[in-house]
């Protein structure tokens, strides 16, 4: 019975990773396309939101090939178990940005970007036990010495370029 119930994750698992890691290099690979000469579209059902956005994302095919590419690079590092958790960061990154803005701009695809998301979140949950352990190395308390006296100096410095940050650029 358990290795019927191991197997079962197992099939559950890289079905999730295979869904959003295709889904995610698609959408990247239809980037260009999807946004080319959208100024142009009739569409009625869309609302003004969605339109405005559309618009904005077609007005420079820049900016949505480098959400394609970082859509392509997400799914690929899915794949493999020494990047998935980079992976499931990077897509968790672009899918917020990508539902926060369907959201505010009442774009249909909410759903979609949604639902990868809550993918996303699966495979973290399987990978719980590398997260944890990234995690605990990244976070890691390091008793190194500190000088007060450096510390101050390089703030003032900072300050100091910000300021003239602020003038000159």
């Amino acid at each position: 019975m358990e290795n019927i119930k191991e197997n079962l994750k197992y099939i559950i698992y890289w079905t999730i990773i295979f869904i959003v890691s295709i889904s995610m290099i698609i959408y990247g690979i239809a980037k260009p396309i999807q946004f080319a000469n959208f100024t142009s579209s009739t569409n009625i059902n869309l609302s003004q939101g969605h339109k405005l956005m559309w618009s904005f994302y077609s007005y420079s095919l820049t900016y949505p090939i480098i959400i394609g590419v970082f859509e392509i690079i997400g799914g690929i590092t899915l794949l493999f178990y020494r990047t998935r958790i980079l992976g499931c960061i990077l897509l968790t990154v672009i899918l917020s940005n990508v539902i926060i803005q369907d959201f505010v701009y009442e774009v249909t695809a909410l759903n979609s970007a949604i639902f990868y998301q809550v993918l996303v979140l699966i495979i973290i949950f399987f990978d719980f036990k590398k997260l944890k352990n990234i995690l605990v190395e990244l976070l890691k308390f390091q008793n190194k010495k500190k000088n007060l006296i450096l510390l101050i100096i390089a703030l003032c410095i900072a300050l100091i370029i910000k300021y003239f940050e602020t003038k000159i650029l």
